[in-house]
């Protein structure tokens, strides 16, 4: 009986501590249930701890970036979600190289005497950049934007990719992934791109498009903390998940045999006399796909390449016929000034004013350049096309790809119907 009583005594002095110790555990449970960053970071310190990564805020200083209707601007976001995200990446021990933590551009700061002007300015910044990401020594590059398209219809965050890096097809699908779970409904994909950031630097890299601020629903979230702290978490996780993925892999090993973006070739021009086929976009293009119109522009076998060069162009700008359901890919308005040929290449000249009305976008800086070079080289044959600016080489429409070589068509932006 007298160990009876003892059993007693000890279970009554012990039950509070017995209660407090489940109601910790009923806790924790719960918040690892329902804090996804939790749950996924807690394996992860072990794996991705003492990695490093740069967090590249696009634009800033004298360069705003794509600007919304209420007049938020680009370069306001990406600082803040860059911030956010080196918060969060502090948290699991991966160090942080930010080329930019102030409201500045590098344009003053590049090497070299460039011509004066707003484009030129946009190009040393870049290099400034990318002389920051090669000596960074650092396992990924994050690039955060904002996308932009003259319609407003489009909306959803997107990630970039360079082709060179196997590891960056990678990263920038598991952050897509991440963004589509936890930002709701987005049926956008990781795509390919000639971003010059993405192309010139020497590490695996991604360009996150956070979302459209040219649509106004998604400028207003855009617009609030809230928000941005639930992209900034979404990139995060996605790429604490392909930091575990690719430890141990050699994934980030660039393709030597690599040397430039290869595409498939375009199919035969059309069989019909005197047509030919225009390119433009959908309002439902996820992926940013081109889609052909094709349209009588009366061309007779007499007429010269340049004379059709130049009809293919004002019809072009013209956009889109008059029952269509497609969206122009350019700003309204005649931009290409003077066109050359050259054997297989064309030569084009636009005005500067086509950067200001690209509004900083990727969007519409990709699918308003590959709708004049796709249009050229399917209706005339040509291997690329050289944009100037101006009349100057070297240039940036929208201050992602940059013009310094010939840009050869790409197919891959074509819709393919199935």
């Amino acid at each position: 009986m007298k160990d009876e009583g003892c059993f007693f005594v000890f279970c009554i002095r012990f039950a509070p501590l017995l209660y407090v110790v489940f109601l910790v555990l009923v806790i924790l449970g719960f918040v690892l249930q329902f804090n996804p960053l939790l749950r996924v970071a807690a394996p992860g310190p072990a794996s991705v701890s003492g990695r490093r990564i740069v967090i590249d805020a696009g634009h800033g200083g004298r360069d705003p970036g794509a600007v919304g209707r209420t007049g938020l601007q680009e370069k306001v976001i990406t600082l803040d979600i860059a911030r956010r995200l080196k918060r969060l990446f502090s948290r699991v021990g991966v160090y942080v190289v930010m080329t930019r933590e102030a409201d500045i551009d590098y344009s003053d700061v590049a090497e070299g005497n460039p011509v004066p002007g707003e484009l030129t300015q946009k190009r040393r910044d870049l290099l400034h950049r990318i002389r920051m990401v090669n000596q960074s020594k650092a396992d990924l590059l994050l690039s955060i934007h904002v996308n932009s398209f003259p319609q407003s219809i489009w909306s959803g965050a997107q990630c970039f990719y360079d082709l060179r890096y196997p590891a960056s097809k990678a990263a920038a699908r598991c952050i897509q992934e991440q963004l589509v779970e936890k930002l709701g409904p987005n049926r956008r994909k990781a795509l390919a791109a000639d971003y010059m950031l993405l192309k010139s630097t020497d590490l695996p890299s991604v360009t996150v498009e956070v979302g459209f601020i040219s649509n106004p629903r998604e400028e207003q979230l855009l617009a609030t903390a809230e928000y941005r702290e639930r992209l900034a978490e979404a990139i995060f996780l996605g790429t604490i998940i392909y930091l575990a993925e690719e430890e141990g892999e050699n994934r980030a090993a660039p393709v030597s045999n690599l040397t430039g973006k290869v595409y498939p070739e375009l199919p035969p021009p059309p069989v019909a006399p005197g047509f030919a086929r225009l390119f433009f976009t959908s309002p439902y293009s996820e992926d940013l796909n081109l889609y052909f119109e094709e349209r009588d522009l009366g061309l007779t076998p007499k007429d010269s390449v340049l004379m059709k060069a130049e009809r293919l162009l004002g019809e072009l700008q013209r956009g889109p016929g008059e029952n269509s359901a497609l969206l122009p890919c350019l700003p309204p308005g005649k931009w290409v000034t003077k066109i050359s040929l050259r054997g297989k290449q064309a030569i084009i000249d636009v005005k500067p004013e086509l950067a200001t009305a690209v509004n900083g976008g990727v969007a519409a800086e990709l699918l308003g350049l590959y709708s004049i070079v796709n249009t050229l080289a399917f209706n005339l044959e040509l291997e690329a096309v050289t944009v100037l600016i101006d009349g100057q080489k070297g240039y940036s429409l929208g201050g992602h790809i940059l013009l310094d070589e010939p840009v050869p068509p790409r197919e891959d932006l074509i819709h393919q119907t199935k």
